[in-house]
């Protein structure tokens, strides 16, 4: 293993606190059944960490293939309740668009790119993620 990039980030109080990384970006956060609360929830937290890794990989994929388009990816982060077992998670669903790109090849490049990004390699064994395509 060959370390790029390491960062560290410290929560105090859940949702009811802050978050602060190593390099001194602080954050309040909240939760998004606590209206009274300011500042991002992990929903929104997971919604851009996969986003932005999901269409990074994209466009390395597209530059490589010396192609570069514009290219976006939606994520709609759902926060649910277990229905048969106390607890709660998430359902992720990603939607990629590719300029010029048909729905059916932008699907298949968000494939690859899902099998191929960070995020993606942590959540992609959970049943609740999936990767779709849409117009540009």
């Amino acid at each position: 293993m060959s370390k790029i990039y390491e960062t560290v980030v410290i929560n105090e109080k859940g949702t009811s606190g802050f978050i602060e990384t190593d390099d001194g970006l602080k954050l309040d956060v909240s939760s998004p059944t606590d209206p009274s609360r300011t500042g991002p929830n992990p929903e929104q937290f997971m919604g851009m960490a996969w986003s932005t890794c999901l269409n990074a990989t994209m466009q390395v994929m597209l530059n490589a293939k010396r192609t570069p388009k514009e290219s976006r990816v939606r994520v709609v982060v759902t926060f649910n309740k277990e229905e048969s077992k106390p607890g709660y998670y998430f359902t992720m669903n990603a939607y990629a668009s590719v300029e010029g790109y048909t729905v059916e090849e932008t699907l298949k490049l968000a494939n690859q790119a899902h099998g191929q990004c960070p995020v993606s390699k942590l959540i992609e064994a959970n049943n609740h993620v999936h990767v779709h395509a849409e117009a540009y």
